[in-house]
């Protein structure tokens, strides 16, 4: 078992575009007035070909400022990958995924 979430992130990055998902993962800053101190973003795209403009075209999948979310949606994102069941065994992990796509269905 890695010793961190950013090895298991990169691991799982690895494996899955290792079975071609081309998958990208970037990090950001910004300083949070809140709660006054610098807060980094981490950010899942995926490469997918745009027919329309002829290139790649990297669309965000995910992003979150927690690296344990982020190892998550990997997670199911592999486990989706492979045909397999995507476990729910984490309740908070479940209302974090549903709070993320309820935000980003009114952009």
């Amino acid at each position: 078992m890695p010793n961190s979430n950013s090895v298991m992130i990169h691991k799982l990055q690895h494996a899955i575009n290792d079975r071609g998902g081309n998958i990208l993962y970037n990090t950001t800053q910004f300083y949070s007035q809140q709660q006054e101190r610098p807060v980094t973003l981490y950010i899942i795209k995926q490469a997918q070909w745009n027919e329309e403009r002829q290139r790649t075209q990297n669309i965000e999948l995910f992003s979150s400022t927690s690296q344990i979310q982020i190892v998550l949606f990997l997670r199911d994102f592999w486990y989706r990958m492979n045909g397999w069941e995507v476990p729910t065994d984490n309740p908070v992990w479940e209302e974090a995924k549903a709070a993320y796509k309820k935000r980003h269905e009114n952009s």
